[in-house]
C-alpha cells in the first residue's frame, strides 16, 4: 500500500466531507455541495480508482451519521461524478470529451435517481420544482398587489412561470454542464500547483458551437413557428442552443478584446459580465454566436 496515495485520498475524502457538511448545515454555503466531485477526482487521479471509491463511501457514511440519508445519497451522487471525472482523466481522455461524457452520464444518473425516488418513496422531484416556481411567482405577485398595472404584471408573471416550467429539463442540463466544467477547472488548477499536469480545457476565447447546431436551431425555430403551440422538446432544444450560442458570442467578444485590442483578461471578463446581464446585449450575444458558428468570424479577426 502506497502511504502517500493513501494520505492524499484521506485528505481528499476529509475535504469532501467538510464541503458536504458546510453545504448542508449552512444554507448560504449550499453551493459547496456542488464542489464535492473535485476532491474525489483528485483522489482518483493521484491515487487510484479504489481510493476514489473508498473516499466516496466515506463521504456517504459521514453524511448518514451527521445529516440524513437523503443528503448522504445526494453527496454520493456528486462523489461518484467526481470518480467518473477522475477515471476518465487518468485514462488520458481529451478535456472536452471528459466534460461531455461526465455531463451526459450525470444527466442519465440524475433521471434514474428521479425515477427511483418516485418509485420507491413516492417523491416526485419534478413536482417539487413546479411547487417552488409556483411559490416564487406567488410571492412576487403578492408584492405587486395594489400596483396600477397589476393585471399586466400578473399576466407577465404567468407567462414567465409557464416558460420556467417548460424549460426545467434544459435548465438542469445547463446546471450540470456548468457544475462539471467548474469541477474540471478546479481539478486542473489544484493539480497544476502540485506539478501534476492534465489536459486543460480549450481557452474560452476559442470556444465555438459546432456548425451543425446552427441548422438544428433554424429547424427548431421553424417548427416552433409553424406549429404555433409551444412544444416541450423543441422549446428545450431552443433554450439549450441559445445558451450555447450566447457562450459562443461571449467567447468571440473576448477573442476580439484580448487578441485585437490587447485588453487585460480581467477587464475583458468584467465587460463580458456586463454584456451578459444587460437584456439587449445578452440577446445580441446569441446572434453573434450564431454568426460565428456559420461564418467562423475568428478567421477575419486573426
Amino acid at each position: 500500500m502506497d502511504t502517500r496515495k493513501l494520505t492524499n485520498a484521506a485528505m481528499m475524502a476529509a475535504l469532501a466531507v467538510v464541503l458536504s457538511l458546510l453545504g448542508a448545515y449552512f444554507p448560504p454555503l449550499f453551493l459547496l455541495f456542488f464542489l464535492i466531485p473535485a476532491p474525489i477526482a483528485i483522489a482518483c487521479i493521484r491515487g487510484s480508482e479504489s481510493y476514489a471509491i473508498a473516499a466516496s463511501f466515506i463521504v456517504f457514511t459521514a453524511d448518514v451519521i451527521f445529516i440524513d440519508l437523503g443528503t448522504a445519497f445526494t453527496a454520493l451522487f456528486f462523489a461518484l461524478q467526481g470518480f467518473l471525472m477522475g477515471y476518465l482523466i487518468s485514462k488520458k481522455r481529451k478535456a472536452s470529451e471528459v466534460l461531455l461524457d461526465v455531463t451526459a452520464l450525470s444527466i442519465v444518473g440524475m433521471v434514474g435517481i428521479f425515477y427511483l425516488l418516485k418509485l420507491a418513496f413516492n417523491v416526485d422531484i419534478m413536482a417539487l420544482f413546479f411547487k417552488a416556481i409556483d411559490a416564487a411567482v406567488a410571492n412576487i405577485s403578492s408584492s405587486y398587489k395594489g400596483h396600477p398595472n397589476f393585471s399586466m404584471i400578473q399576466s407577465n408573471l404567468l407567462s414567465i412561470k409557464q416558460m420556467l416550467e417548460m424549460t426545467i429539463p434544459a435548465s438542469l442540463i445547463i446546471a450540470v454542464l456548468l457544475m462539471v466544467w467548474l469541477n474540471y477547472l478546479l481539478v486542473y488548477r489544484i493539480l497544476k500547483t502540485q506539478h501534476f499536469n492534465i489536459e486543460p480545457l480549450p481557452p474560452f476565447d476559442e470556444w465555438k458551437m459546432p456548425y451543425i447546431t446552427g441548422w438544428i436551431f433554424i429547424v427548431a425555430l421553424l417548427y416552433q413557428y409553424f406549429t404555433k403551440e409551444p412544444n416541450l422538446i423543441i422549446t428545450n432544444i431552443v433554450v439549450l442552443l441559445s445558451f450555447g450560442f450566447t457562450v459562443g458570442g461571449l467567447a468571440l467578444i473576448k477573442f476580439y478584446l484580448t487578441r485585437k485590442l490587447n485588453m487585460n483578461s480581467w477587464g475583458a471578463n468584467l465587460l463580458l459580465v456586463f454584456l451578459l446581464f444587460f437584456p439587449l446585449t445578452s440577446w445580441l450575444l446569441a446572434v453573434v454566436g450564431i454568426a460565428d458558428t456559420s461564418l467562423d468570424l475568428r478567421k477575419y479577426l486573426r
